[in-house]
């Protein structure tokens, strides 16, 4: 039988072109990285006729939009062309690695089918130095006919021509050039309005290391989008696209954030960490490497606490967690999609899941993981990119760099003491809870932000003391492993100068406090306390610095001095106490004597007027008793009488001769001034002492009274004279109506206020003292009567008694508290 051979059927193009490479960014950095091959020192890309009003329909059928790849590298010749451009999956960069003193980037020999991702329609422009301006015109619609099983990839023709350069210029409206390579893309597959090009943008901001050492020259990337640039003036620096484009993260983060280091000599014998925090470098440490396949790589890793995040958005525009979190860089270049918003390529995320307050996430730290000569064998001895540009191969080298688990790969080596730093070491650098979501607004806002102005929980000494207590719990490292390891002396002689200042001042001012005032046995045991937690704290220090020493001894004499004050104090203060307890109970007991007698104590001989006034009545009130006796007499000895008029003479006698006797009582408990009736005094104890006496008149049988009224208490300067006859006329209509139960109840409205509500349970008012209010005050008219025989004065002098102490008398009306009446006086 004849010999056979695969065929390359028209539809390979698509396999390997815009089938292969989904995404249009990565399509564009391949472009840019085949620029960087060429030994140019930019890559401009042009947008062009992208802004359109077509439908998403007609876009595809109809669009005029265009993409143009400019750069100034090496070009190509008629050669380079046809045989290896042209040439499917041949590149010279497998062999060549290096060139123009640049790592190669590309290695694949697909690149170039990214045009076809992008637009249905290529021109490619490009002179070698000597030699003439080739233009080639490809339209990829001719591979993409389904149903012709003859036709071959080979079978397609273009056009290779030669011509002028001011041809060119007429053709592209480009200026001129020496060397170099122009790519005009044009019929684009997708639109490109200003989102999608600022998603370019970031994805071209991440893509070239920014530590990268270009032995040569710098290589920009610059994008020029004319159609944006009035669009464009309304937005942030980190929104515009036109411009040269830039990594402004990384460099910049080391001095506001906590850092890691790690990197393993290009001879892959040994590996060196490096942990900074705030700018301050807290350990070095070298170790031999115990990753074989691994060598010359780097890794930095920053833990951004909520100031650090503050300080990247101000910086960049962006949220850290838009941003990304850890990236991959091969040879220079980023691979794509490590480190993108949402990829846990390292399994961080999982790992945190596991133990939410022990473990670092994606969202706490952002960095970059660089990988320097790789060769892309596709033997699995070295890193090797997958042709899709959808990330790296899951080989024995990626395992060594990436394992999460024990033994773990070089990165999680580098991060665990990053963690067991940020965790044990720090503590989370936490602020207080109450303005952690302020942080970000505060940054932003404040032109005049600084680092001083940041608050955390503790304050750095404690915070670094802990740092260095655990420094070896953070390397974890075998000794037989550890080539060198340096911990930053500076930093340990900063904390003991830091340690002593605080216990100087400390000193300072317990002396102070000595001598300026007099301390008590409390507030001196609690400086001997603090002198002890500085003593302890000192001890964490010896040896470091003389001043501490002095510290010390200084810190035990005052100590020593204040144990002996303490003892002084503590027995004069028990001694003060003593007497001080006596000297209260007598005043106790005097004041409970005064409290008893404040109103009602027993009087002087010489009597105040008001006394006088008092006897006066008592005259007064015993000639009418003798009067009626008088009367009685006659009445009994004519025989004169009846058993009504025998029974009423008697009851005014009797009543007169209580009144006598209520009297008296008053004379010989009251303390009347001998100018005025009116006293300071609290009217609620008064009240509460009047009443004592009606209980002395009256059995209980006969009448009981209640008073409620402890919290109540108003002091103010009243007629106790006043108040007697408001108190003897209330009381008297109650016994009229029949009460046999008085109820006095006080309370505050406010502390100058004073409610009082005076309720019996006798017969009540009459109904037509109660339809309305101004019923209810025609009651307190003169000559008004409640009682049957009753005269009509007494609720007229109990109102007009009050107003003398600024107060008003109301009835409430029957069955309030009692059944009876329940009038309400208000206090002022």
């Amino acid at each position: 039988m004849a010999k056979v051979s695969f065929r390359t059927n028209i539809l390979l193009k698509s396999i390997i072109g815009k089938d292969l490479i989904t995404d249009d960014n990565i399509a564009v950095l391949e472009l840019v990285k085949n620029s960087f091959d060429a030994g140019s020192n930019e890559a401009k890309l042009i947008f062009r006729d992208v802004i359109t009003e077509l439908s998403t329909k007609d876009y595809k059928k109809y669009n005029e939009s265009k993409i143009i790849l400019r750069d100034t590298g090496s070009g190509m010749s008629e050669y380079d062309l046809v045989n290896k451009w042209l040439n499917i999956a041949y590149s010279e960069k497998k062999s060549k690695k290096e060139e123009f003193n640049r790592q190669l980037a590309g290695n694949k020999g697909v690149g170039r089918f990214s045009c076809d991702r992008l637009g249905k329609s290529l021109v490619i422009y490009t002179k070698k130095n000597d030699e003439p301006l080739l233009k080639l015109s490809i339209d990829w619609t001719e591979f993409e006919k389904v149903d012709d099983i003859e036709k071959n990839i080979q079978d397609v023709n273009f056009e290779l021509n030669e011509i002028s350069i001011e041809q060119y210029v007429k053709e592209t409206k480009l200026a001129k050039f020496v060397t170099g390579t122009t790519l005009f893309i044009s019929n684009l597959r997708e639109e490109w309005d200003l989102s999608k090009i600022q998603s370019l943008k970031r994805q071209l901001e991440r893509f070239i290391n920014p530590n990268q050492n270009f032995e040569a020259e710098s290589f920009d990337v610059v994008i020029e989008a004319d159609e944006f640039k009035k669009i464009e003036l309304g937005l942030s620096e980190s929104e515009k696209v036109n411009g040269t484009v830039k990594n402004r993260i990384f460099s910049k983060l080391d001095f506001k954030a906590t850092y890691i280091k790690s990197v393993i000599s290009k001879d892959g014998k040994t590996i060196t960490t490096v942990l900074r925090d705030r700018g301050n470098e807290i350990f070095t440490l070298s170790e031999h490497n115990p990753y074989n396949l691994l060598k010359d790589i780097e890794i930095h890793i920053y833990y951004l606490n909520p100031y650090s995040k503050a300080y990247f958005k101000r910086q960049t525009g962006i949220r850290s967690k838009e941003f990304g979190s850890i990236f991959l860089f091969i040879n220079g270049f980023r691979i794509p999609p490590y480190g993108d918003d949402g990829n846990d390529w390292l399994g961080m995320e999982l790992r945190k899941g596991q133990g939410y307050n022990r473990f670092l996430g994606t969202r706490e730290v952002i960095g970059r993981i660089e990988i320097n000569g790789v060769e892309f064998n596709e033997d699995e001895d070295d890193f090797f990119i997958i042709s899709n540009r959808s990330g790296v191969d899951n080989n024995r080298h990626f395992e060594q760099l990436t394992k999460n688990d024990s033994p773990y790969g070089l990165y999680f080596k580098t991060f665990r003491r990053l963690e067991r730093f940020v965790v044990e070491g720090i503590n989370w650098d936490s602020v207080p809870k109450e303005i952690e979501s302020k942080i970000e607004s505060k940054v932003l806002n404040d032109k005049n932000w600084n680092e001083e102005k940041e608050e955390y929980k503790e304050d750095s000494l404690s915070r670094n003391k802990r740092v260095i207590s655990i420094i070896e719990k953070i390397i974890n490292a075998k000794s037989d492993d550890i080539v060198s390891l340096s911990i930053n002396k500076e930093l340990v002689t900063e904390l003991a100068n830091d340690q002593a200042k605080k216990a100087k001042a400390e000193i300072d001012s317990i002396v102070g406090q000595l001598n300026n005032k007099a301390l008590s046995s409390e507030q001196i045991s609690k400086l001997i306390n603090d002198l002890s937690s500085s003593e302890i704290e000192m001890e964490n220090f010896p040896g470091q610095e003389n001043q501490i020493d002095l510290l010390k001894k200084e810190l035990r004499t005052l100590k020593s001095e204040l144990q002996i004050k303490f003892g002084e104090t503590k027995q004069l203060e028990d001694e003060t106490k003593r007497l001080e307890d006596e000297a209260k109970k007598l005043q106790e007991e005097l004041e409970l004597e005064k409290e008893k007698n404040t109103y009602l104590k027993t009087s002087s001989r010489t009597l105040t007027e008001d006394a006088k006034g008092l006897v006066h009545n008592i005259k007064i009130t015993s000639r009418k008793i003798s009067s009626s006796v008088d009367n009685l007499y006659d009445k009994i000895l004519n025989d004169s009488y009846t058993k009504n008029s025998l029974l009423k003479s008697l009851g005014a006698i009797k009543f007169q001769s209580e009144k006598a006797n209520k009297i008296s009582k008053i004379i010989t408990r009251s303390n009347f001034k001998s100018d005025s009736n009116a006293q300071i005094a609290d009217v609620v104890l008064y009240v509460k002492q009047y009443i004592e006496i009606y209980s002395d008149i009256y059995p209980r049988s006969e009448l009981e009274f209640q008073v409620d009224g402890d919290d109540a208490s108003l002091i103010k300067k009243f007629s106790v004279l006043d108040m007697s006859v408001v108190l003897d006329d209330l009381i008297s209509n109650s016994e009229k109506a029949e009460a046999h139960k008085i109820k006095i109840e006080m309370v505050n409205l406010s502390k100058d206020e004073l409610k009082i509500l005076f309720s019996d349970d006798g017969n009540g008012v009459d109904k037509k003292f109660l339809t309305d209010e101004k019923s209810n005050n025609k009651i307190f008219e003169l000559g008004v009567t409640t009682t049957n025989g009753g005269s009509g004065i007494g609720l007229n002098s109990v109102k007009e008694g009050l107003k003398s102490m600024n107060g008003t008398i109301k009835l409430l009306g029957n069955n309030i508290k009692l059944k009876g009446a329940c009038f309400e006086i208000i206090i002022k």
